[in-house]
């Protein structure tokens, strides 16, 4: 069984479709057109997880449905019957980028130069040379 077929993914300005599904490692994305296709693919992949003696940790995962480039927390996914937590709730940080609902880098971009700067005053404070 395949997650694939059951929903396409969102179509580029090309016209060309993405893959709804895509993962890296021991992570995955679902990305869709709308939320019921969202909801499919996520009721898929729990069968195929299950069936392989798995699980999913929905408090490890994170949602978001966007509209008119806006996050909107009205839509909620459930993995196992337990609420995926959207990035409202609680942000989440993937490769050193905070990702919250203001879709903005300003704070990532200050925590970042925040965490620059302590990393700088140790290496000063070690007496290393060079």
């Amino acid at each position: 069984m395949s997650a694939e077929p059951e929903c396409r993914g969102p179509r580029t300005n090309s016209g060309q479709r993405q893959p709804p599904i895509r993962a890296f490692m021991d992570d995955l994305t679902v990305m869709t057109e709308s939320v019921p296709g969202c909801r499919w693919i996520l009721k898929g992949l729990e069968e195929l997880v299950e069936w392989a003696q798995m699980r999913f940790k929905p408090a490890k995962s994170r949602s978001m449905v966007l509209r008119k480039g806006k996050v909107v927390d009205k839509f909620r996914f459930n993995i196992a019957d337990t609420a995926i937590p959207s990035i409202s709730e609680k942000p989440v940080k993937s490769l050193g980028k905070v990702f919250d609902c203001s879709l903005r880098d300003t704070s990532s971009i200050q925590s970042t130069c925040t965490e620059l700067d302590g990393w700088l005053k140790s290496v000063d404070k070690s007496g290393l040379p060079g």
